[in-house]
Order: structure tokens, then sequence, then C-alpha cells
């Protein structure tokens, strides 16, 4: 749903899990259908990003809201967090703490690694969003999913004012309410959940295996992998090897 240079920036992001333009106030879309949700969605949050440029250079945080709420109820934060964590997150390793204490701090680990990617989302898709310029969006299901299932994929095409096409695939589930939700997407073949648990392992790995250090620190830990691929230390390894 954006130019080729937009979807450069949001791949490089700390946390695009899902470029998102697919979601709507809660109370706008119909979420008893992904596809109806996508459509509906795409349309709204365009409204909402047109709407914002006359007053968004100036009030980020008013703009950040607005999009905040057009996110947070459509996306599972949680359930893409857990994937990215993936075995730090795992109901094997809860069930095999063997405190109340430790049982707490996994599941507050879990919650403040879901905050601050859906921090980081919003506030890079918000920005990126504003950017956007397009020609036509076309929404399908993807052939040979089934809803009936609770799970599906909707492929949304963006079309350019240029020519190009760009292809974006939202995964979603059914919740316990009969309600779609999206927990993962994939930007021109890219898988960003598998792209994101691929690199919060390496951080996990390159911090002497403190997961608790990679999830208060992701958004840095992030921009600095953006910046600079040469494999330098991370911060908490530079201070560890001062002094000593």
């Amino acid at each position: 749903m954006m130019a080729h240079h937009c979807w450069k920036r949001l791949l490089a992001a700390p946390l695009l899990l899902l470029c998102l333009a697919t979601v709507a106030r809660a109370a706008d879309i119909d979420r008893k259908d992904p596809v109806a949700m996508v459509q509906q969605a795409t349309e709204s949050l365009l409204q909402l990003a047109r709407d914002a440029r006359s007053y968004a250079p100036a009030d980020k945080p008013r703009y950040y809201h607005e999009v905040s709420g057009v996110l947070h109820p459509v996306i599972d934060t949680e359930y893409f967090a857990r994937g990215v964590m993936a075995t730090y997150a795992s109901a094997r390793v809860y069930k095999s703490l063997g405190s109340d204490a430790e049982r707490e701090a996994f599941k507050a680990r879990v919650s403040r690694f879901a905050d601050t990617m859906e921090r980081v989302l919003i506030e890079t898709y918000a920005d990126v969003l504003l950017t956007f310029e397009g020609e036509r969006i076309d929404v399908v299901l993807v052939p040979g999913d089934d809803i009936s299932t609770g799970k599906a994929r909707v492929q949304q095409t963006i079309y350019t004012k240029e020519g190009n096409a760009y292809v974006v695939q939202y995964s979603a589930y059914r919740n316990k309410g009969g309600e779609w939700q999206i927990y993962n997407v994939v930007v021109e073949g890219v898988n960003m959940g598998a792209t994101y648990r691929s690199q919060f392992a390496d951080a996990v790995e390159r911090n002497g295996g403190d997961v608790d250090y990679v999830v208060d620190n992701w958004q840095s830990l992030m921009g600095q992998a953006a910046r600079s691929k040469s494999g330098s230390k991370s911060p908490q390894q530079d201070s560890a090897g001062q002094g000593g």
C-alpha cells in the first residue's frame, strides 16, 4: 500500500509486524469477515492519515494516539510477541518454572515485550503512512484458504502511481469471541514474524542469554542492527568489558 521506498523503510524498522494498513476503528469494521476487515480498515486508516497531515507535524503524540486506536483492537500483539520470543515465551518453559514468582516474571516479560512491539509498530507505521501516495489497493482471500478453519490469509496488492505493484499477506485467526485478529504479515515475500524471531534469538545470544535485557532494550538493539551489520558489541557487552 505504499511506494517501494516506504516498504524498504518499514522492512528496516524494528517492528513492522504488520505494516498493517489493515485495520480500522473496531466499531467501524466488520471483524466477522477477514477480507471485509482488511478492506474497510485500509480505507479507514488511509483517511485518518490524510486528515492528520494538517496537524501531525506539530502534534505527533495526537497522531500516534489516533493510529493506536485503529491498530490496537485488531492486532494480537501478544500472540505475535510470543512467536518472536519463541522458546523464551513457550508454554513448555512456563510449565517448567518452579515458583509463582518465576511464573509472574515470565508473564510480565511477555507483556512488556508485546507493549514495546506495539509502540514501535505504531510509531513506525504512522510515520510511513503519512508519506503514502498510492493508486489502487486490491484485497482478496488467498486462494485455497478456508475461513471456516478459523485461520486465513488476506492478500493486499498495492499499486503505486508509478505503476509498480507490491503484495502484502496478513495472517489472521478467529478469536474466542468470533472476531478476526491479525498476528503476522509477509511483505513482498519477507515473513516478518520469522525475521524478528531470528533477530530476537541473535540478540539474546549476543547479550549473554539475558532475555530481560533484550526485552527492555529491543527498540535500541534493533536500531543498532539496522544501522550496522558489522557485528559490533552491544552496549551491555561493552559495559561488561569495561573496568574488568
